[in-house]
């Protein structure tokens, strides 16, 4: 099997029918095989899947009876794949390109010594309806030293990668993520492919990503944890560091403006000695429900 897509799902009822209908139109010379893990979701995800199962020998679904969580859900998902190359692709994401596999598959055949190509992707804001076209181009513009760089601080969305699975199973550890309470897969399988192999970059929109309030990249704590225990790993600058804290800081500041977490919201704001304008309404949310009213009216999620 030349690709497996690999799907997480979990609540996904109302976008898993335009996932998987954006990967069984697609226009490839090879077949694939599309893999999915669901994680005992609450609602009708699996009856649907099951709809498109029965009509479609490649798409294989396992559905957990108790929630194993995203780590353990990805990694038993990707050890049910059998193709050389694997496409994560979440539960309510799509593809937008009719081409976008084959496109994917190509540079990975060009260019064997690459563990895997990143691609691009428009990012659609669940509340407001609004979207941003290619959302991270200015990140796959980059030379790969300064791609790399930019993930230690900020990481970079497993959204629009397609991977050499033999290059996970050489260098992704998860037993270690594991024991490290490392409990989410993006951050931590980018770093250690980026740091060990070469890679490619494909400066096109081929999918896009739906971004809502319960993603799991709100968790600043764990996120925190896990680009520590990197830092460690592969020695990160000083300089490195302090933007990781800082990142840290206008997250949690983000997170307390949602909710007007006062005590949250004063502590990570105070470290900031010139903070932006946006951190700064981020504050004023966070001491004033009045404030968060009038400021949800221009968020896009």
């Amino acid at each position: 099997m030349k690709l497996s897509i690999h799907i997480l799902t979990y609540n996904c009822a109302a976008h898993i029918s335009e996932c998987l209908e954006s990967i069984i139109t697609q226009q490839t010379t090879f077949p694939f095989e599309i893999v999915i893990g669901d994680d005992a979701s609450l609602d009708k995800t699996s009856e649907i899947i099951k709809t498109y199962v029965a009509k479609n020998k490649n798409i294989h679904l396992k559905t957990h009876a108790k929630n194993k969580g995203i780590l353990d859900n990805f990694q038993d998902t990707l050890q049910r794949c059998q193709g050389t190359y694997i496409f994560d692709l979440a539960g309510d994401d799509y593809l937008k390109s009719s081409n976008a596999l084959q496109i994917l598959v190509d540079e990975l055949d060009s260019n064997p010594t690459y563990s895997f190509v990143d691609s691009g992707f428009d990012c659609y804001y669940q509340r407001s309806g609004k979207v941003s076209e290619f959302e991270n181009k200015l990140q796959l513009e980059l030379s790969k030293e300064k791609y790399i760089n930019r993930h230690k601080v900020y990481g970079t969305s497993l959204m629009g990668c397609c991977y050499r699975k033999s290059a996970i199973e050489k260098h992704v550890d998860f037993e270690e993520y594991k024991k490290q309470n490392i409990d989410f897969e993006d951050y931590p399988i980018l770093t250690d492919l980026m740091m060990n192999t070469e890679f490619g970059l494909i400066p096109k929109v081929l999918s896009v990503y739906r971004k809502h309030r319960d993603s799991h990249s709100h968790k600043a704590d764990s996120y925190l944890r896990a680009k520590l225990y990197f830092a460690k790993k592969y020695n990160f600058s000083k300089l490195e560091l302090t933007k990781i804290y800082q990142v840290h800081e206008e997250h949690m500041l983000h997170n307390a403006s949602l909710i007007s977490d006062k005590k949250t919201g004063r502590k990570n704001y105070k470290p900031f000695r010139q903070p932006m304008f946006r951190n700064f309404v981020y504050f004023l949310s966070s001491q004033s429900h009045l404030a968060r009213k009038v400021f949800n009216l221009f968020r896009k999620i």
